[in-house]
């Protein structure tokens, strides 16, 4: 069984995506149980991003390893799980002011995707430098389906998006956090469809251009003052 894994995990990490709808590859990642700060790593290990010492007989991820899991599988290449949790700003950790690891998922989202041609998709779209701080990117309000559909119109065939959820003062100890991370992809049909790893519902994808499904996401994401700040990355070519 643990072979069948590391196979898995070999072929996840090494073959290209080819074709317009990137939807059937990142597929193939549904159904994966939450493992709290679970990642599979470049080495095909089912691990934690904390602790990689550490390593399991089933697969397991949290929203930060399926973005990395699918930025692999989307963009060989793609950065090892310690360049991927990287503190860009020297701004995090114990004792940190603003909490430990406050900015853990705006600073995944730039760590992914280094590298590429990139664009923060904000009610005026403009490059991402790699140098922009988690405590003044934070998007519009999870609730505005206008900013939505503004956004995911721009979203072109061959970008995937990373997206950074945050709320200020979620947890003691903390001014702000980047709590929770997803990635949209376009499929051919006009879908806007939203990846993400949750405790109760494990890895599942949810189409934002869909009525229906943005009443969904609006049901676990609205209220408060939670945010959504969009990264569209163009992805390599002959991907």
């Amino acid at each position: 069984m643990i072979q069948a894994f590391v196979i898995f995990a070999v072929l996840l990490a090494a073959c290209p995506v080819s074709g317009a709808d990137l939807t059937s590859r990142a597929d193939r990642l549904l159904g994966i149980a939450y493992r709290p700060d679970g990642v599979l790593d470049e080495s095909g290990r089912w691990t934690l991003f904390e602790h990689p010492e550490q390593s399991f007989d089933t697969p397991g991820l949290n929203c930060s390893g399926l973005d990395y899991a699918l930025m692999r599988l989307l963009a060989p290449g793609t950065v090892t799980t310690r360049q991927a949790a990287r503190d860009r700003q020297g701004d995090s950790g114990p004792g940190a002011p603003m909490g430990q690891d406050w900015d853990f998922g705006f600073d995944l989202i730039l760590n992914l995707s280094e590298g590429m041609t990139r664009t923060w998709l904000l009610p005026e779209p403009r490059p991402a430098t790699g140098r922009e701080s988690g405590r003044d990117m934070l998007g519009f309000a999870t609730s505005d389906q206008g900013a939505w559909k503004k956004a995911l119109a721009q979203v072109r065939p061959d970008q995937a998006v990373l997206v950074s959820f945050s709320q200020t003062g979620r947890r003691m100890g903390y001014t702000l956090q980047h709590y929770h991370v997803g990635v949209i992809l376009p499929d051919a049909s006009g879908g806007r469809w939203l990846y993400q790893a949750t405790p109760k519902s494990g890895a599942h994808k949810v189409n934002l251009a869909d009525p229906s499904g943005m009443a969904r996401f609006l049901s676990f994401f609205s209220g408060g003052d939670k945010r959504a700040l969009l990264l569209a990355v163009t992805l390599p070519p002959g991907r």
